[in-house]
C-alpha cells in the first residue's frame, strides 16, 4: 500500500513530536504492509506556520530509517486552502505532492461549496490536480452530486481510514459507504498523526474494502491510485 497523506515528519506540526515517534510509525506502516509514504505536514495561516527549511531537514534525518524498513518516502504539504495557494505553490515556498503536480487540499468543515468549487477550478487552471483530504468532514460536499462535480473538474476524493473504519463516527463511516459504494472516492489515505493517538489503520482499511467491494477496488483506492500520485501520472 501507498499511504498518501500522513504526519509522520516530527516536530513541524500537530503530528509526531520526536524521531522515536516517527520511527515507531514507520514501523507500524511497515507491518501493515505500506511500501511507500507521502509526508504531508500542516500549512494554515495562524495556526501552522510550516517552517519549511526544519521540515526539509528532519526529512533527510529521517529518510535513512525508512530506507531500512523498505519504505519509500516523499514529502508533500496538506495546505488548508486559501487565495495564495497558487502563489505558495509556484514560488516553491509549499510542496506538491511527491513533486507532481497533486496538490492535497483541506477546507474547513463549513467552508461553502461555492468557494471549494472556485479555489478547485483556480488550481486545475494553473495545471495542478487537486486532492481533497478527508471529504467526509465538509459539510458542503455532504451531496455526492457535488463531490462528483468537482471531480469532473479534475480534482480527486480521499476519505481518512479512520473514517471507512468508523473510527471517527457513525455518521463519516456512513457517508465514506455511501461514498464508496458509488465509486466517488479515488484514493484512501491514513491522514496518522501519531503511534497511538490517531495511529495508522490503512492495513484494517484494506481488509474491510477488499471484504466489502472486492480486492480489485481496494487495490485501486490503496494502491495503484496512490502510486499515481507518487509516480505523477494522470487518473
Amino acid at each position: 500500500m501507498i499511504d498518501i497523506h500522513c504526519h509522520l515528519l516530527y516536530g513541524v506540526d500537530d503530528g509526531a513530536k520526536t524521531i522515536e515517534e516517527s520511527v515507531a510509525m514507520l514501523e507500524a506502516a511497515k507491518e501493515q504492509g505500506i511500501s511507500a509514504m507521502i509526508l504531508t505536514p500542516h500549512y494554515r495561516h495562524g495556526m501552522f506556520a510550516y517552517p519549511k527549511e526544519e521540515i526539509e531537514e528532519h526529512f533527510r534525518i529521517l529518510e535513512p530509517y525508512a530506507q531500512k524498513l523498505g519504505i519509500y518516502l516523499a514529502l508533500g504539504t496538506e495546505y488548508h486552502v486559501n487565495s495564495h495557494i497558487v502563489e505558495a505553490l509556484d514560488s516553491g515556498r509549499c510542496r506538491t505532492m511527491a513533486g507532481s503536480r497533486y496538490v492535497l487540499c483541506e477546507y474547513s468543515h463549513d467552508s461553502e461549496y461555492a468557494y471549494i468549487y472556485q479555489m478547485t477550478q483556480e488550481l486545475v487552471l494553473h495545471g495542478y490536480i487537486p486532492v481533497f483530504a478527508h471529504v467526509e468532514r465538509y459539510g458542503a460536499l455532504a451531496d455526492l452530486q457535488l463531490a462528483e462535480e468537482l471531480r469532473n473538474l479534475g480534482a480527486w476524493i480521499t476519505v481518512n481510514a479512520d473514517a471507512v473504519l468508523g473510527l471517527e463516527g457513525m455518521g463519516p463511516k456512513k457517508y465514506c459507504k455511501k461514498m464508496l459504494k458509488a465509486e466517488c472516492v479515488d484514493a484512501i489515505a491514513s491522514d496518522s498523526h501519531g503511534i497511538k493517538n490517531r495511529a495508522n489503520h490503512m492495513g484494517k482499511c484494506y481488509e474491510l474494502i477488499e471484504k466489502k467491494f472486492g480486492r480489485e477496488y481496494a487495490d485501486q483506492l490503496l494502491v495503484n491510485h496512490p502510486a499515481k500520485i507518487l509516480t505523477g501520472e494522470m487518473k
